[in-house]
């Protein structure tokens, strides 16, 4: 009888500490799945953020790009126990001290893979000319003439001893992909690794110092901790896009459309009778910096030739820029942002070397915003000439409307937190967002230890 009652004991026992153990695990994952939603809320309202900021910049403005007022340790809502904050972050640029900038990077600041043209992608730092053919075969891009090989080509691109011909594949050997949906794809390209892609941690040596993790994206914690190296993610994008409309919004003058009637503005009067000689002779307009300090020749009816001036010199230049395009696409691709692209970015564009891409990044240093608003400044700058900017003018921007950040939203004093990769577009008629990666599980991405001055500790302490 005894032994009866011990054994109902006990089992009432277990019963009771069974109940216990299951209410205070749902209520702690009640508590990890109400701090994950709140996380991510706060991140999202980083997201919003950014639209509203990138979209409020005036034309030339690149405040965005590094902005701790508006991007740093932002409060988002307190809910009793919590305190939720978002801040937006980007990698910092190459020059920098910095681990990280507060801001947005654009993706007109970089080569569109979709849209190389005659790019020379060996100006980039790891693209050697066998990955340079390997991608452009990958892309599908038209094949050279009969009697050319990958290994031909390298050599001649290159001008070294061609490179053992078994490290190409040949196009019959590899499937072509076409253009790239994202970044990633590039991991389906022979030799192109994650390491090279995304970058990695510093050195094998300096691994006990960082915090990152090899499978994405990420930045070392905390001041005194090596820089990650960067991968191609920092020159290359595949979503860069111009709309064809001037500053104000509407839709641009096509030069070459004999029926599209000239916007009024503040231009030469002769700037409309040199275009209705264009038009009439059939002449077609590449881009509109051929105007820039142009004449076109036309004969009378007793055979005199006259000629006509454009009247368009560096001054009115940008009006010209603005308001008109030399066809009626919806859109430009792959236009890189000349007031935002880094030297080796610009380095890649036919007719732009490096000690111009150099002197290019020097000069728009010290611009105001109204300045930089078009191109014409490389003109009116006297970083080159008419002859060379129209040259490289149809390859350039002057504004981005798609940007890429990382966005983490945290609590206090909790240090729950979600980080969020992001890509958004406001180049349509709504700010959309094209590309948005939860990367929690890849760790704390950076040391937020300082971003609240009333607790400074909670989250570093929280996440180590």
């Amino acid at each position: 009888m005894l032994l009866a009652v011990l054994v109902f004991i006990l089992l009432l026992s277990m019963i009771a500490v069974s109940v216990l153990f299951r209410s205070r695990a749902d209520e702690t994952a009640g508590q990890a799945i109400s701090g994950g939603e709140q996380a991510w809320s706060a991140a999202m309202s980083g997201v919003e953020e950014a639209i509203r900021a990138a979209a409020a910049a005036p034309p030339g403005c690149t405040d965005w790009q590094d902005d701790p007022s508006v991007f740093r340790a932002r409060e988002v809502y307190l809910d009793g126990a919590e305190q939720w904050y978002f801040t937006v972050f980007s990698p910092a640029d190459s020059d920098s001290l910095a681990e990280v900038r507060y801001g947005l990077s654009d993706e007109a600041g970089r080569l569109n893979l979709n849209h190389l043209g005659d790019a020379d992608l060996t100006k980039i730092p790891g693209m050697t000319p066998t990955l340079v053919v390997t991608l452009r075969q990958f892309l599908g891009e038209a094949p050279k003439p009969a009697g050319t090989n990958a290994v031909d080509e390298l050599a001649l691109a290159s001008e070294l001893v061609p490179p053992d011909p078994g490290q190409i594949l040949s196009t019959n050997e590899m499937s072509v992909h076409g253009p790239l949906a994202t970044l990633d794809e590039l991991l389906l390209v022979p030799g192109f690794t994650r390491a090279l892609v995304h970058g990695g941690p510093p050195s094998a040596d300096d691994q006990s110092l960082s915090s990152t993790n090899a499978d994405g994206p990420q930045f070392s914690l905390g001041i005194a901790t090596p820089r990650r190296i960067r991968g191609f993610d920092q020159y290359f994008t595949v979503l860069s896009r111009d709309p064809n409309r001037a500053s104000a919004g509407q839709a641009r003058c096509n030069l070459n459309d004999r029926n599209a009637a000239l916007p009024e503005a503040a231009l030469p009067a002769g700037f409309s009778n040199y275009v209705a000689v264009a038009r009439a002779g059939n002449h077609h307009f590449v881009h509109p910096s051929e105007a820039l300090e142009a004449t076109i020749t036309v004969k009378d009816d007793r055979g005199v030739e006259t000629e006509i001036s454009s009247g368009i010199s560096k001054e009115n230049l940008p009006e010209v820029l603005d308001l008109f395009a030399a066809d009626a696409d919806k859109s430009h691709d792959g236009l890189v942002n000349v007031n935002t692209a880094s030297p080796l970015v610009l380095a890649t564009l036919p007719g732009i070397d490096l000690p111009l891409a150099e002197a290019i990044v020097s000069t728009r240093t010290g611009m105001s915003p109204e300045r930089r608003t078009t191109t014409a400044w490389l003109c009116q700058e006297a970083v080159v000439d008419a002859a060379k900017f129209k040259a490289i003018a149809p390859r350039l921007t002057a504004r981005s409307t798609q940007f890429r950040f990382n966005v983490i939203g945290y609590g206090l004093p909790s240090g729950r937190y979600r980080v969020l990769e992001v890509v958004i577009d406001l180049g349509g008629s709504d700010p959309r967002i094209v590309y948005l990666r939860d990367i929690t599980r890849l760790g704390l991405p950076i040391r937020l230890k300082e971003e609240n001055p009333t607790q400074p500790d909670a989250l570093a302490d929280a996440h180590g």
